[in-house]
């Protein structure tokens, strides 16, 4: 299998299948890694919260958000 066709062929699993690939591969990875990355995204997710409490206007709204997510159509 070529390496542009395996990720079309993962893609194309329903989502509980998916997730458990996924829940698999995260669990093979190194737990300091983890331990780091997971405090990295929790040191970032309180900055950012520091700094909507410190500024609302900051914060957007659901739709707003929303609206500047653009999903690739190969992915949906």
């Amino acid at each position: 299998m070529s390496t542009m066709a395996f990720p079309e062929t993962l893609f194309s699993l329903p989502v509980a299948e998916r997730i458990a690939l996924a829940d698999r591969l995260y669990a093979s990875v190194p737990e300091d890694w983890q331990r780091s990355t997971d405090e990295a995204w929790l040191a970032e997710a309180e900055r950012r919260s520091a700094e909507m409490e410190a500024d609302p206007s900051l914060e957007l709204s659901y739709e707003e958000f929303m609206a500047g997510i653009q999903r690739p159509k190969r992915l949906l």
